[in-house]
């Protein structure tokens, strides 16, 4: 037996044991990647044009300057209390617009906000307020919890920050920009679907009410505490508008984020000297994200010099040769759904993308295709178990997982065909 045969062997091995999730994951894809190389006969250093020192290298993509720039903006954003003026604004108009299915929608609009900038959403943060809330307005309990959640889907597929989304752009290529656009169309149609589906039931049972202005504000002076910023809505709105346009147009993102964090230190009036280092504790959130990132593209490159890559290839060449994007959808959806996370995905994800960019697929649609169908795969299940349902159920008085998780499932399956249609056009127009 070869070793490069042998070096394929470990990789699978490794695969399987990151899928089942049983050991550390970071230590098996270092390990696992180290020995598949020697195997295959890649020497640690040295003046060959392929090293294990060189992938590790290579590991070191610039998108994570750009998770940097970002993390220091959300740094001075939380500390100055602006962001907490912005969940209040929008929470307000939740319940303006819609009442309860309006207050959850927007609460879970918040907190997936948040998690696109930290790479963790957490949608307990503003379901704390938002549950209770909803529920006075007739919001079925299960209901409530279960489109709070639908934050993630939001935070995970959209944001700036989740190891495996900077993983696989980095190996297409494409950078931030319109990917994120498409997976903001992605959270848009699940929680819209969930909205509608809650509203549908409140007015079934009656309910039409709206909170008061006076029980908002007792509910979000409660939320806000220390963290209020005395502040007008449109100072707090800003440095965030700001950063979306200019992000958007193909700026460099770290400049876009330190200049517009420095924009919401100068219009909180904080001292420089202080605000410096309330953005520095908001990069420090980089940590987890920066190693996974190059712990996942030092195994990508190990697997591509192995001759795993094309080993895959042979095995789907049919079904590549027809829509190797719609094919990268399709692995997604079934990795996402058996691990139950977008983390563990990328095991599979990210060899699977260079099998199919090498294939000729789109960059764009491949990448479209990779982070929506586990992403909205991973909560299918359960509801998650990463920062996911289970994290919801205990701030929303009454809810159960299994009920609040049953009433996700339809709109996760309107999540995917919403996805599988913008990654069939980017394919195919």
């Amino acid at each position: 037996m070869t070793g490069v045969i042998l070096a394929q062997i470990v990789v699978v091995v490794t695969l399987i044991l990151m899928i089942i999730g049983k050991t550390p994951m970071y230590i098996t894809a270092v390990v696992g990647s180290t020995i598949a190389a020697l195997l295959a006969g890649i020497p640690l250093y040295g003046a060959d044009p392929v090293t294990i020192k060189g992938l590790l290298i290579g590991g070191l993509n610039p998108v994570l300057i750009d998770m940097g720039g970002i993390l220091l903006f959300i740094g001075i954003m939380q500390s100055t209390g602006f962001l907490h003026v912005i969940i209040g604004d929008i929470i307000k108009a939740g319940n303006y617009i819609g009442g309860g299915p309006g207050i959850i929608t927007a609460a879970a609009a918040v907190a997936g906000g948040i998690g696109m900038m930290v790479g963790f959403t957490q949608a307990a943060i503003t379901g704390v307020v938002a549950g209770p809330a909803a529920i006075k307005l007739g919001v079925d309990r299960n209901e409530a919890a279960g489109a709070l959640q639908h934050a993630n889907i939001l935070g995970c597929g959209a944001g700036f920050s989740h190891p495996t989304v900077v993983g696989i752009l980095a190996i297409s290529g494409i950078g931030y920009g319109m990917v994120n656009v498409w997976g903001l169309v992605v959270a848009a149609a699940v929680m819209s679907i969930a909205w509608y589906r809650m509203r549908t039931h409140v007015r079934k049972e009656g309910f039409v009410k709206k909170m008061s202005a006076e029980e908002i504000k007792q509910l979000l002076d409660k939320f806000n505490k220390d963290k209020k910023a005395n502040v007008s809505s449109w100072i707090a709105f800003t440095p965030f508008i700001i950063l979306i346009v200019a992000a958007s147009s193909g700026a460099p993102i770290f400049i876009v984020c330190f200049f517009c964090a420095l924009l919401t230190s100068l219009l909180a009036r904080r001292d420089l000297q202080k605000s410096q280092g309330e953005m520095i504790e908001g990069v420090r959130m980089i940590a987890v994200p920066s190693i996974a990132t190059i712990v996942f593209l030092f195994m990508s490159g190990v697997i591509k010099n192995t001759g795993f890559v094309d080993t895959i290839a042979k095995f789907f060449e049919p079904l590549l040769a027809y829509s190797p994007e719609l094919l990268m959808f399709l692995i997604s959806i079934i990795t996402g759904i058996i691990t139950q996370s977008l983390a563990a995905s990328s095991a599979i994800l990210l060899p699977f993308l260079s099998v199919v960019l090498t294939a000729g697929a789109d960059p764009m649609a491949s990448s479209v295709a990779a982070i929506a169908g586990a992403n909205i795969g991973q909560y299918y299940l359960t509801g998650g178990p990463v920062s996911g349902l289970n994290t919801v159920i205990p701030v929303v008085p009454g809810s159960d997982l299994v009920k609040a998780n049953l009433f996700q499932r339809p709109n996760y399956l309107f999540g995917f065909v919403v996805a599988g249609c913008i990654v069939a056009a980017l394919t195919f127009l």
